[in-house]
């Protein structure tokens, strides 16, 4: 009767699994002719270099990468008051009202120079995009985040929050019936109005 042994060899990392139909166990012991890696055979670079090849990389063409937008507040007047505008896509992610760090250094930079003592008014814009309800709910989140930042860094300010949502555009959200992406985006801001 033919005996079935399964032995496991190990083989340059891998395991092979070594099938004995017929061979007595005893005779499985003797392992001397087995490859192990103790008695595999080198490779040096002569051998390698057979295996070797240099290939040509075709040019590379360098890809466009659009410009990172930077934070510049718009300033501008509007009937004896000087309003600043901020970006809303800079300072906040896609439909979210916190600002980081960063975007909060930004606010405090865009209200150094407005005077000691001011009543500074705060109104956040969206754009058309979403239900009116949301827009006009981010909107008050974003414009209280950016006061809660002038607070920060100016206790002196006398701060009012206002959400206008998407009902005072700066431009069209759409011309002649198609989507006017531009125009979407310079309504997505937050008002800073002060008394100049």
């Amino acid at each position: 009767m033919s005996s079935r042994h399964h032995t496991h060899v190990v083989v340059g990392g891998l395991a092979v699994l070594a099938l004995a139909v017929g061979v007595p166990t005893a005779a499985m012991a003797d392992t001397e002719d087995w490859l192990s890696i103790d008695n595999l055979p080198g490779v040096t670079d002569a051998d390698l270099e057979d295996h070797i090849r240099s290939i040509d990389v075709p040019d590379i063409d360098p890809v466009s990468v659009p410009d990172i937008k930077p934070f510049e507040p718009e300033v501008t007047s509007d009937g004896g008051d000087t309003v600043v505008s901020l970006d809303t896509d800079v300072l906040f992610d896609f439909g979210k009202a916190d600002l980081g760090d960063g975007a909060k250094d930004a606010v405090a930079e865009a209200v150094e120079d407005v005077p000691d003592g001011a009543k500074v008014r705060v109104e956040g814009h969206t754009d058309s995009v979403g239900p009116d309800r949301e827009n006009q709910a981010l909107s008050k989140q974003r414009a209280q985040a950016v006061a809660d930042a002038i607070a920060a860094s100016r206790d002196d300010l006398d701060l009012t929050v206002a959400g206008k949502g998407e009902k005072d555009p700066v431009e069209p959200n759409s011309q002649g019936g198609k989507d006017n992406p531009a125009g979407r985006e310079k309504n997505r801001r937050v008002e800073i109005r002060y008394a100049d």
